[in-house]
């Protein structure tokens, strides 16, 4: 009788270690996806500035005009170099999931200057925290709120 409850104990430390186990693989998942949208983040946005700065230097240094389209309603930013739907500059950037914006606008870089046809503030609100993008009047240059 007593190796039936020898092994009976034995099946339940097998169970309990196995639990332990299994709760110390989870844990790091819960706290990753914090880390993730963090990172997901400060790449979107580094990727944003690069992108902007690459299209107003092509508008500086060819003369042909550029445009930055926010579209809030697809979570999209597309960078275009007018007359020109070759160019390697076009291209489409989704806004991550914890990122939205409120409107649609377009800025155009002019040629020559990569001065801004007009002068307006992009607002992004990333985890429901507001952060801007200021265009400074009469330049292409930006600050990152």
């Amino acid at each position: 009788m007593e190796s039936l409850n020898e092994k009976g104990i034995l099946l339940f430390e097998m169970l309990l270690v196995l639990l332990i186990a299994a709760s110390l693989l989870l844990i790091p998942t819960i706290y990753t996806k914090n880390t993730k949208n963090t990172l997901e983040n400060q790449l979107f946005v580094e990727e944003l500035q690069s992108h902007m700065t690459a299209i107003q230097n092509y508008a500086i240094l060819s003369g042909n005009t550029t445009t930055m389209i926010v579209s809030s309603q697809y979570k999209t930013i597309q960078f275009k170099v007018i007359d020109d739907e070759q160019n390697e500059l076009n291209q489409l950037i989704h806004l991550p999931e914890t990122i939205t914006t409120p409107d649609r606008k377009t800025y155009y870089f002019n040629g020559y200057s990569g001065n801004l046809r007009n002068f307006d503030t992009l607002v992004f609100f990333i985890n429901n925290t507001r952060h801007t993008m200021a265009f400074q009047l009469g330049s292409g240059r930006y600050n990152w709120q």
